[in-house]
């Protein structure tokens, strides 16, 4: 079990804050000089996945209905669509979707589609088709449908018409018992997203129409009402506010999903709604007439800021009032960024926010890449810090999806970015800084079991700036290679750093450490000293505002106080863990992962079940459920006690195993929950601790899989046998599981435990 990063869930922030905060950082303002296009790849007709961020950057710069378009645009939609297929087949739907999406956001109306998505093409159509029509969405689902059909084989297709005929037969029903306006307001959603996915002249007519005509209803049915003063029925006369309020918007959105505000203008005035929208969103109105009649980069941008209250990414009213259309325009959006980009891709905030999106539309690795020319144009310290803060989010988003190979794609990508905020005119003002990327790069690496790896990432962020953090890991590093001087110099250089001396948790993590590397080099005297400190520091910090760091003071008290030998007085300390930050779930984990595994090594059944109940009722990450669940089923065989039950009902919520999903696919995300379910039906019985070992796909699973072949063995009265295979994962590179803690600590109980003792100075809550 790997501790998660906790980075996640902070694009939709990123774009949130991206146009306010950057609007005048070179974007605005003065006559602008020419657009500084970076250097573009020869044009290829195949990409690999190291290629993709810079492929991907490349067709955004590139002029539409050219050659070369054409030949970038099939380079890239075949390698999406090849990353999309092994996501569906991995069960990692959503992924799988986002990058379906991606990949059909970047084509324009008109694009032929024969061809150009590759040979996994059809099967990522057929899981997107399955899944959109499992969601109920009709419109997004017939898109899917549509294209596939386009490029299935003829054997294929009369099955792919009945769906399609299926399809329309329900939306005409489902619409048909409404009103004129509901009617004709059921038709234009799922026309509208089916455009909004389809990137055909047909869908886009089709849905203009649709659009139209609910728009003409609502008008009639506006103006009968200002005439006779009759209130129509409820559901007509929402559906006609929602037309007579967003009804334009949602029409121009059609065509500025491929950045043609001509198009849109020109659409409106074919419904007569020109007027609407001026009164309506004069503001909109304003900015889509000026894009339309001079396509400049300024003109784009004014047309993007309106478009944002409309994707619902900030907390204003007006939001609220798009509520149901909040994904055709972020389509909107999306497109018109691109479109802006293609204009000028060295403005920061276009950039910006074209990366977040295509970090949403599993496009993550090419989020750095779209942010170096303007970086490159405007080496200003907040261009560089929010370009630094996307790109660390996409790294650590894409490993949190159980993706570590898209994570160091994206790293890879943010190497110009990361020379560039090096730049002297910058060190020190950049935040987060390069030093603290590559350190979290190294960390992901360290999780991975790559070891040689980390130790260059942290040598070379250790190179950079000091850094408390990055100095523990190396020490953990060189102390698991048996370099425990070159271990305790880095701890006490940490000491100094500037985040240890702010954060009381870290620096009592740094002591922590420098007790036990001391403890294992045989002078249990000295290792008292730095416990001690690490005590008091501790328990005078246990105040602090913040829940988040109070609950992680806790945790590392309760770790001080067990090697004191303090059980009752560390379990307490735990309680308050977990009491100091209730609702995050990512802190509760770690507080739950701490007490389970403390009880584990004890033997303590009661404490074990009693932290996996606390995880259900907190609602965890399945994921981290199945290990717990896993500890406390390992903890009833040692015992030989009967189970209460708790840990099945865990394992069941897992079905069945994915079929052999780690050898179909090369996404890691369908690794991780394959080997999670693997890992249930471990516990529930299923497997035998060979096979679990037999099926480890990755050197982590392998030490994760050896753990609990070894707790087997225990259990059946083979102790040496488990004890021999505890060493094999203590060796291991596994330096961040969980279970090599469980493992050192099963195979000296004492060697972590100095005894006390308590200082008599201190006084312990």
């Amino acid at each position: 079990m790997r501790l998660r990063n906790g980075l996640h869930g902070t694009l939709t922030l990123a774009l949130a804050t991206t146009l306010v905060g950057l609007a005048g950082c070179g974007a605005r303002g003065g006559v602008r000089g020419p657009a500084l296009h970076g250097e573009r790849a020869p044009a290829s007709t195949q990409v690999s996945d190291d290629g993709f961020a810079a492929a991907v950057h490349d067709l955004l710069v590139t002029d539409p209905g050219t050659p070369e378009r054409a030949v970038r645009l099939g380079a890239v939609e075949s390698r999406q669509m090849t990353r999309a297929s092994e996501r569906f087949k991995a069960h990692s739907a959503d992924r799988g979707l986002a990058a379906v999406s991606g990949g059909l956001y970047l084509l324009r109306a008109g694009e032929p589609v024969q061809g150009i998505f590759g040979p996994q093409g059809a099967d990522a159509l057929k899981g997107a088709a399955r899944e959109l029509a499992l969601k109920g969405d009709e419109g997004r689902a017939r898109a899917a449908y549509d294209l596939l059909s386009a490029i299935a084989s003829d054997a294929d297709k009369p099955d792919i018409r009945a769906h399609i005929d299926a399809l329309d037969a329900w939306t005409r029903q489902a619409v048909a018992s409404g009103g004129p306006v509901a009617s004709a307001g059921g038709l234009e959603r799922a026309a509208v997203h089916r455009r909004m996915l389809e990137p055909t002249k047909e869908a886009l007519t089709d849905a203009t129409n649709a659009a139209s005509d609910w728009i003409a209803n609502a008008v009639v049915l506006r103006d009968k009402f200002r005439k006779n003063r009759v209130q129509p029925p409820r559901e007509e006369g929402a559906e006609a506010w929602r037309a007579l309020e967003t009804g334009p918007a949602v029409l121009a959105a059609l065509y500025l999903r491929d950045g043609d505000a001509a198009g849109a203008l020109a659409a409106i005035d074919r419904a007569q709604a020109r007027e609407l929208l001026t009164a309506e969103r004069p503001a909109f109105a304003t900015a889509l007439e000026a894009a339309a009649q001079e396509p400049s980069v300024d003109r784009c941008i004014d047309l993007l800021h309106q478009l944002r209250p409309m994707t619902g990414r900030d907390a204003s009213r007006e939001s609220e009032d798009f509520a149901d259309d909040r994904d055709v325009f972020g389509a909107a959006a999306f497109g018109t960024a691109a479109e802006c980009y293609r204009l000028d891709p060295t403005v920061p905030e276009v950039a910006l926010t074209l990366g977040v999106g295509l970090a949403e539309l599993g496009m993550a690795e090419a989020t750095p890449a779209v942010l170096v020319d303007a970086l490159r144009a405007h080496p200003e310290v907040r261009v560089a810090s929010e370009a630094l803060q996307l790109s660390r989010d996409v790294i650590a988003t894409e490993e949190d999806a159980g993706d570590p190979d898209a994570a160091r794609r994206a790293y890879h990508a943010a190497q110009p970015l990361l020379t560039l905020a090096g730049d002297p005119g910058l060190a020190g003002k950049v935040q987060p800084s390069p030093a603290r990327i590559r350190a979290i790069m190294g960390e992901i690496e360290l999780r991975e079991g790559r070891i040689d790896d980390a130790r260059t990432l942290f040598t070379q962020s250790a190179g950079e700036e000091k850094l408390g953090g990055v100095l523990l890991s190396l020490a953990r590093i060189e102390w698991r290679d048996g370099h425990a001087q070159a271990a305790l110099d880095h701890l006490r250089d940490a000491l100094s750093a500037h985040d240890a001396v702010r954060d009381a948790a870290l620096r009592g993590e740094i002591l922590l450490t420098i007790s036990d590397v001391t403890h294992d080099q045989g002078d249990a005297a000295a290792a008292r000293t730095p416990l001690t400190e690490a005590l008091k520091d501790l328990v005078q910090s246990r105040n602090v505002a913040d829940g988040d760091a109070r609950a992680r003071v806790e945790r590392t008290l309760a770790r001080v106080l067990d090697r004191f030998g303090a059980d009752q007085p560390a379990q307490r300390a735990l309680e308050r863990a977990y009491a100091a930050a209730p609702g995050d779930k990512h802190q509760a984990t770690q507080t739950i992962e701490q007490v389970v595994g403390r009880a584990f090594v004890r033997g303590d059944l009661a404490a074990a079940r009693d932290g996996l109940q606390h995880a259900l009722s907190a609602d965890l990450d399945s994921d981290d459920l199945v290990y717990f669940a896993l500890w406390v089923r390992l903890l009833e065989r040692q015992l030989h006690a009967p189970t209460d039950g708790s840990p099945d009902r865990v394992f069941a919520t897992r079905g069945d195993e994915p079929e052999k999903a780690s050898e179909k696919s090369s996404d890691k995300g369908a690794d991780k929950g394959a080997w999670v379910t693997t890992l249930a039906r471990f516990g529930a019985g299923k497997l035998k601790g060979d096979e679990l070992i037999a099926r480890a796909a990755t050197p982590i699973q392998k030490y994760e899989a050896l753990f609990y072949d070894a707790m087997d063995h225990r259990a059946a009265g083979d102790t040496k046998g488990g004890d021999d295979l505890l060493r094999q994962v203590v060796a291991g590179t596994g330096l961040q599981l969980s279970e090599v803690t469980l493992a050192r600590d099963m195979l000296d109980p004492g060697k972590s435990k100095l005894g006390g003792p308590l200082p008599p100075d201190v006084s312990i809550p």
